[in-house]
C-alpha cells in the first residue's frame, strides 16, 4: 500500500515524552496503512494487546491516522496489521516458525497485509518496535525522548524481515531500562524486573545461602581456611560435606518462597579468599583449578534441582576452566571480564591471551555461558572512558565463542559518563552484533544533539584515537590522572574545551540540546577537577604563579561549584560505584586547595623517616613529606605508603622558631588495605635528642571494605617554640579479622606534614 505524501505534525505525548518531529501540513494525508486494521487473537495475550496498542499510538502520532484494533473472528476484508498468531497468519507462521529463534521475529507483507509474527515472550512486541523504528522512522532516544521522522511518502511494499538476537539473553545495568519498561522493551533489552521473575538469585550468594553472621561462630569449618585460619570474610569450604547438605536445605526454602524462578545463582562471594585446607587444595590440584573445586560443588547441587538452573562464577580466582570435569547441563557458567583492558578488544590485546584462552576452554566444556562485561569505570564513574571502540568486537568474540547470555555492566544511577549514547550503542549491539555502528551513531548523534552533534562526534574520536596513540592500560577502575599522558593531556583537553564552545554556539539557546551536551561536559569537568589537584600544569591547576606568588584561580573554584550545582540538578548523588556524592568531592578540592596555600614552616626542609617506606609508593621518598604535593582518593599519586610498618618522621625546620600547629593527612580505603593510624603522636626537640610529647590523636577504623577517604590528625599549639618536628603514627600493621586479608600485611598512606 502506498503512504502518499504523509505529513507530520508535532503532537502532545503523555508527561514524561519529548516528542521531537516536524510540524506538516495532513491535507493530502491518502491511501496508505490507515486503511488498515489491526488485529490481535481472539485470546490474545497481554503482550498481543500492548503491542497492538503500542502501533496504534505511534501510527496516531506521526499521521494522525487512528488504526481499529480488533480480534481475528471479526475481520471481514482486507487489509490488515497482524499482531501475533492470528487466523489470518496461521499459515506463515507454520511456514516459517522454525525460522525464528528465542525473541525473534518475522515482519511480512503478502497482498496488501503486513504480518508481524514471533515465537516466545515478547517477541511481537519486539517486532512492532521494529517495524515502527526500521520502517517508520521513530527512535527513543532514552526513556523521556522520541524522535520521528515518519516518511513523507510511505509504500507498504514487499518486506520479508527476519530478526533473530545474538544473544538469548540481553540486559545492561544503565538506568533508562530499569526505569522505563517502554525503553527496555523498544530496544530489546531484559532488565532487573525481568530478572527476578526469572532470576531466584543472582551472584556472589554464598553468604546469602551459608550466612557468616548465622555459622561462622558454631561452624567455622565451613568458611575458608587461609594460613591455617578460618576466616569470616572469604568463601566456603567447598570440600566440606556438610556445607553442601546445609547450602542445600537452604536454597530448596528460597526455591519454596519463589517457585517461578527458573535460574538459581549458587555463586562465590566477591572476593578471591578461596578456601586453602587440605582438602579443598587436593582438589584444585585434581581440577588443575579452584574454579574444578567449586564446579564439582556446583554439579552436586544442581544434580538436586534437575528442574532448576544452578549459576556459578568465573571470575577472578574462578575464571580458569578447569580440567577433568564438566558443568552439568542444567548449570550456567557466568563468565566474567573484571580484571581486563578496555584499551583494545580483547582478540587484539596480547595482555589478555589469558582471558581469551579461558574463554574458549569454557565454551568446549559447555554452551550455557552467560558473560558479565563491564562498560564503565567503576572507580570514577563521570571520568570519561573511552572504550566504545572495543563493544563490538568483544561481542563479535563472546557470540563466536557460544555466550548465549549478555549482562554489560554499566551504572544504574542517574547518570553516569556518555550514559545516552553507550546505552543506545550497547542494546542495538546486544540484538545484533554486527549492527553498522557508523551509521547507527551518526543517526543518534544528529537526533539527540542536535547541530551540536559534530562537536560530540569530534571529541569521542578525537578521544579514542588519543588512547590508542599513547598505547596506555585502560583500566575499569582507573583515575583520570592515569590518562595525563594520553586521551586527558593538557592539549588535549583544551581541544575538548574548544569542541564544546562550538557545540554550545551551534544550538543557541535550545535549552533540551545545552541540557544534554552540559552532561556529556561534566565529564571532562569532573576530570579537569580532579587532574588539578596534581597540579599536572599551569592548565591543569588550581593556581596560577605570578611573582613568585601562589593565587588562587576564580575560574576554577567557579568551575567546580558549578560541578557540584549541575550535579545536583540532573540528580547525580555518587561519582564512584560505592559512593563519593559531588559535595565530598568539592570539599576534598578546598581541602587540597586549603593545604596548598597554607604557609608550611616544613616545606622544602629535610625529613628523616626512620621506619622503612615502601619503594612500590615512594612518591620521591623522604621529602615527600615537605614537597608541597598533596594527595587525593587515588593511593597511587602523592601518597606515601607504608606496608607492615608505623611511621616515625622527624623534620628539621633549620632553626627554632614558633610554631601553632602540626597537621598530616591520611588516606583509609580498607578495600585496598589502606588503614588509618590507630594512634598519631606528636613531638617537638630543639637538640634531637630530648623529645617532649605535644599531642596525640586516636582513629577507630571501620568495619566497611569500600570507604575511600582523606582524613586529618593535627595538634593545635600555643607559645611553642621548637626546631624539630616528630611524627609517629602506630599502624594497626595486618589486617583486622573482619577483613578479607585477615593477618596479612597492611598499609598506612600519608601525603604532607604540614606546620604552621
Amino acid at each position: 500500500m502506498i503512504h502518499k505524501c504523509l505529513k507530520i505534525i508535532i503532537l502532545l505525548l503523555f508527561t514524561s515524552i519529548n516528542y521531537c518531529s516536524q510540524a506538516q501540513d495532513m491535507s493530502n494525508f491518502e491511501k496508505g496503512i490507515n486503511l488498515h486494521k489491526i488485529v490481535i487473537p481472539k485470546n490474545a495475550t497481554a503482550i498481543d494487546s500492548l503491542a497492538a496498542q503500542e502501533l496504534q499510538y505511534f501510527v496516531k502520532m506521526g499521521s494522525k491516522a487512528i488504526l481499529p484494533i480488533v480480534t481475528d473472528d471479526k475481520v471481514r476484508y482486507e487489509p490488515i496489521i497482524s499482531i501475533g498468531k492470528t487466523k489470518q497468519s496461521e499459515q506463515l507462521y507454520k511456514k516459517y516458525r522454525n525460522d525464528i529463534k528465542h525473541d525473534g521475529f518475522l515482519i511480512h507483507t503478502e497482498n496488501k497485509n503486513l504480518y508481524i509474527i514471533g515465537n516466545q515472550g515478547k517477541s511481537v512486541l519486539y517486532g512492532v518496535y521494529h517495524y515502527l523504528e526500521i520502517y517508520l522512522g521513530f527512535r527513543m532516544l532514552d526513556t523521556e525522548t522520541i524522535s520521528c521522522e515518519f516518511p513523507q511518502n510511505y509504500v507498504l511494499g514487499k518486506i520479508h524481515d527476519l530478526q533473530n538476537p545474538s544473544f538469548e539473553y540481553r540486559e545492561t545495568l544503565y538506568r533508562f531500562p530499569n526505569a522505563s519498561q517502554r525503553y527496555a522493551d523498544w530496544h530489546k533489552l531484559q532488565n532487573r524486573n525481568d530478572m527476578k521473575r526469572n532470576w531466584g538469585m543472582f551472584v556472589h550468594t554464598f553468604n546469602r545461602l551459608i550466612p557468616v553472621k548465622k555459622y561462622y561462630d558454631t561452624h567455622p569449618e565451613w568458611f575458608s581456611e587461609i594460613h591455617g585460619r578460618r576466616i569470616k570474610d572469604g568463601q566456603l569450604c567447598l570440600s566440606n560435606p556438610e556445607v553442601l547438605e546445609e547450602l542445600c536445605k537452604n536454597l530448596e526454602i528460597e526455591m519454596q518462597k519463589n517457585p517461578s524462578a527458573t535460574i538459581w545463582s549458587v555463586s562465590n562471594n566477591d572476593n578471591v579468599n578461596n578456601c586453602t585446607c587440605k582438602h579443598c587444595h587436593e582438589m584444585d590440584s585434581l581440577y588443575s583449578s579452584p574454579s574444578g573445586t567449586l564446579l564439582h560443588f556446583i554439579n552436586q547441587v544442581a544434580a538436586r534441582f534437575p528442574d532448576k538452573t544452578i549459576s556459578t562464577l568465573a571470575y577472578q580466582y574462578t575464571r580458569q576452566a578447569p580440567k577433568n570435569i564438566k558443568p552439568l547441563p542444567n548449570v550456567n557458567i557466568m563468565f566474567c571480564s573484571i580484571e581486563c583492558g578496555r584499551q583494545l578488544p580483547f582478540e587484539e590485546n596480547p595482555a589478555e591471551a589469558g582471558f581469551v584462552q579461558d574463554m574458549k576452554n569454557w565454551s568446549a566444556l559447555t554452551d550455557n555461558i552467560f558473560t558479565w562485561d563491564y562498560v564503565i569505570q567503576f572507580r570514577n564513574m563521570m571520568n570519561p572512558f573511552p572504550n566504545l571502540h572495543v563493544i563490538q568486537p568483544n561481542l563479535q568474540f563472546f557470540k563466536k565463542n557460544g555466550v548465549r547470555m549478555m549482562f554489560e555492566q554499566g551504572y544504574n544511577g542517574p547518570y553516569g559518563e556518555m550514559m545516552e549514547w553507550r546505552t543506545y550503542l550497547i542494546a542495538k549491539l546486544l540484538w545484533n552484533v554486527n549492527t553498522d555502528i557508523e551509521t547507527l551513531r551518526t543517526d543518534f548523534l544528529n537526533r539527540y544533539y542536535g547541530k551540536a552533534a559534530q562537536y560530540v562526534a569530534q571529541y569521542i574520536d578525537l578521544m579514542q584515537k588519543s588512547l590508542l596513540d599513547s598505547k596506555m592500560f585502560l583500566n575499569i577502575y582507573g583515575y583520570p590522572i592515569d590518562a595525563k599522558k594520553s586521551y586527558l593531556s593538557s592539549e588535549n583537553i583544551k581541544q575538548y574545551q574548544e569542541f564544546f564552545r562550538q557545540a554550545y554556539i551551534s544550538i543557541n539557546d535550545n535549552q533540551t540540546y545545552k541540557d544534554r551536551v552540559r552532561r556529556l561536559e561534566m565529564s571532562l569537568d569532573f576530570a579537569v577537577l580532579d587532574l588539578a589537584m596534581s597540579n599536572i600544569s599551569d592548565d591543569l591547576s588550581y593556581f596560577v604563579k605570578k611573582d613568585k606568588e601562589k593565587y588562587i584561580r576564580p575560574d576554577m573554584i567557579i568551575k567546580a561549584h558549578k560541578f557540584v550545582e549541575d550535579s545536583r540538578r540532573f540528580g547525580i548523588k555518587q561519582l564512584e560505584e560505592m559512593g563519593y556524592p559531588p559535595e565530598e568531592f568539592l570539599a576534598n578540592i578546598f581541602n587540597y586547595i586549603e593545604k596548598s596555600t597554607q604557609l608550611n614552616l616544613a616545606s622544602g626542609k629535610k625529613v628523616e623517616i626512620l621506619t622503612r617506606y615502601s619503594q612500590r609508593y615512594d612518591t620521591g621518598g623522604d621529602i615527600a613529606l615537605t614537597d608541597d604535593n598533596y594527595g587525593n582518593k587515588d593511593f597511587n599519586h602523592n601518597w606515601l605508603g607504608f606496608e607492615g610498618e608505623h611511621l616515625d618522621a622527624i623534620i628539621d625546620l633549620e632553626e627554632i622558631q614558633e610554631i601553632n600547629q602540626i597537621n598530616i593527612d591520611f588516606l583509609t580505603y580498607p578495600l585496598a588495605w589502606i588503614y588509618l593510624p590507630e594512634k598519631v603522636e606528636f613531638f617537638i626537640s630543639d637538640d634531637k635528642l630530648n623529645w617532649e610529647k605535644v599531642g596525640e590523636q586516636s582513629f577507630q577504623n571501620e568495619e566497611k571494605l569500600t570507604k575511600n577517604a582523606i582524613v586529618k590528625a593535627k595538634v593545635n599549639l600555643s607559645d611553642t617554640k621548637t626546631r624539630y618536628i616528630r611524627v609517629k603514627a602506630q599502624s594497626i600493621l595486618t589486617n583486622p579479622s573482619w577483613h578479607r586479608g585477615f593477618g596479612q600485611s597492611c598499609w598506612i598512606f600519608t601525603d604532607e606534614i604540614l606546620v604552621k
